[in-house]
């Protein structure tokens, strides 16, 4: 069995264990703030995620897609999966948001964006594995569901801007957005290619992994102790 990319796979499998746990602690610290349950939620679906993709695009990505075959396919189960749970991981954090910043009647409004947007994407998912249609299963759809509750959420704290909580969600979530716009400008600029040349092998997927490590940890640390629901 071939092994792909064994420390980058490392550190995917590192960054999915460190997701669960703090799912797992807000979890368990929730004292029944639905806020800290649906983060919880959130980041256990992230962890999973993660995981899926750790399996698929880095470590068994060529057991998995191409190996025996003529032609390797397009996708599999773990690729699917990822793409599910990281819709479903959105589409929960800003429930979890809507619960510590938004009034009731907007708290029900986004819940219902919410579960409407994962069923949406779960129909769109099975289209495109009938079909099959790489569009539908590419990573651009995907973001095209994941995002707006990014901007949700931002919306809300921007909102409520004097609230010590807001401020605290915003800056996680601007976190959150550096971490992905550092990938980007690191795999646009091809510094993987300049530093394999040199002997270094540290990809733009390191770069999205190592950051979301910082994130999880700063995440805990800033909400663990303050996220609660919206009196």
């Amino acid at each position: 069995m071939t092994l792909a990319e064994p420390w980058s796979s490392a550190l995917v499998f590192a960054l999915a264990l460190l997701w669960l746990g703090v799912g797992v602690y807000f979890l368990l610290t929730r004292r029944g703030q639905l806020s800290r349950a649906w983060f919880g939620v959130s980041l256990i679906l992230g962890g999973l995620a993660a995981g899926s993709a750790g399996i698929s695009y880095q470590a068994f990505s060529y057991e998995l897609k191409c190996a025996g075959r003529e032609y390797c396919v397009l996708t599999n189960g773990y690729e699917i999966a990822y793409s599910l749970l990281q819709v479903a991981s959105m589409s929960a954090m800003v429930v979890a948001v809507a619960y510590a910043l938004a009034s009731p009647r907007a708290r029900r409004a986004i819940t219902v964006y919410a579960v409407l947007n994962l069923v949406v994407y779960v129909i769109v998912t099975i289209i495109g594995v009938m079909t099959p249609s790489a569009f539908l299963l590419s990573f651009e759809l995907l973001l095209l569901f994941a995002v707006p509750a990014l901007v949700i959420a931002a919306v809300l704290a921007v909102r409520r801007w004097s609230d010590s909580l807001a401020r605290r969600i915003l800056w996680v979530l601007v976190l959150l957005v550096l971490v992905q716009v550092a990938y980007l400008v690191y795999f646009s600029l091809g510094l993987t290619e300049s530093l394999w040349s040199s002997g270094i092998y540290f990809s733009a997927n390191d770069v999205l992994h190592v950051g979301m490590l910082a994130w999880l940890v700063v995440t805990a640390w800033v909400l663990g102790p303050a996220l609660r629901d919206r009196s």
